[in-house]
């Protein structure tokens, strides 16, 4: 009897509310009962540095993880201002359910595609580590941007995997960059982070654990570049050949610039905004066992 008094009570005094802020917008509802929202979005958006274009480029795949991975990064992109995203699929031609899935998020975007050669896949039983990954699709995203921009623009250039996890604070970070600006990242290289030691905002050296060899070792989450750069020097595309394994970011950050050159960003290097998270695989063994009895399903295509 008591609960039902208290529920009673509450129902009321809830309606009660909903009739005073009946003139209120729906947004600045939501703001009332969440007021940590506005943070992101007010300083994201009110920024100065916010005029300054960042084009994203993000490499992805068929799997069955892929649809929950883009509609996670997505979600996020909705508190950075001022963001073209470029898509680029590894497949034969762009798939629908991809297209299907950005234009519903209604974020500016553009969808490429590009197959990787068989040859160059990971075996069944080989590590993805072992081949490399995404250059085909960073290589079409490169001539892209070459090809749709004005290399006099005062925009930023940032490579981002699907499944990563990024701060909307990164952002900020990617719009200070005048050249080439780098800080750490989480998660990596098996250790909690990789980063750049910083000594009065130039890199010293460099925190790191594997591939000791890297003449920049860094993820490429931890780096963007000034889109000047990527028209200066026109003729650079990643090395497809499969020697290349954990040279990417040492490829294009040694083309395009130096040591000395490179600018240390989140705080000196001591703030991680991104983490190199990876989705688990799921082991879709079900699917089997129903086809053995006869019954098929296949909403990948749908979702």
């Amino acid at each position: 009897m008591c609960y039902l008094i208290e529920f009673g009570d509450f129902l009321s005094t809830d309606l009660k509310n909903t009739d005073n802020k009946q003139t209120i917008k729906p947004w600045e509802q939501l703001l009332e009962l969440y007021p940590g929202l506005n943070e992101p979005i007010r300083e994201s958006w009110n920024d100065p540095l916010s005029i300054r274009k960042i084009y994203m480029i993000t490499p992805t795949k068929t799997r069955a993880e892929q649809i929950a991975d883009l509609t996670r990064l997505a979600q996020t992109l909705y508190l950075v201002p001022n963001l073209f995203w470029i898509i680029i699929e590894d497949e034969i031609k762009p798939t629908q359910r991809i297209h299907r899935l950005l234009q519903s998020f209604h974020l500016p975007f553009v969808h490429l595609n590009i197959a990787t050669p068989d040859y160059l896949k990971p075996t069944q039983n080989q590590s993805t580590w072992r081949r490399p990954r995404g250059m085909f699709q960073k290589n079409i995203a490169l001539q892209w941007i070459r090809s749709n921009t004005n290399r006099n623009d005062d925009a930023l250039v940032y490579f981002a995997d699907d499944d990563n996890t990024y701060h909307w604070k990164l952002f900020q970070e990617i719009r200070k960059v005048q050249s080439v600006g780098v800080w750490p990242v989480g998660l990596v290289g098996e250790l909690l982070y990789e980063r750049p030691i910083c000594l009065n905002g130039k890199v010293h050296s460099w925190f790191h654990f594997i591939y000791r060899k890297r003449k920049f070792p860094t993820d490429m989450a931890g780096f963007a570049i000034h889109l000047n750069l990527i028209h200066k020097y026109s003729n650079y595309i990643f090395n497809v050949s499969a020697t290349s394994i954990g040279q990417q970011e040492s490829q294009i950050l040694d083309t395009m610039t130096t040591q000395d050159q490179l600018e240390c960003l989140a705080n000196n290097a001591s703030k991680i905004y991104v983490w190199h998270t990876k989705t688990q695989i799921m082991f879709i063994t079900a699917a089997h066992k129903l086809q053995k009895a006869g019954l098929t399903y296949d909403l990948i295509s749908e979702l």
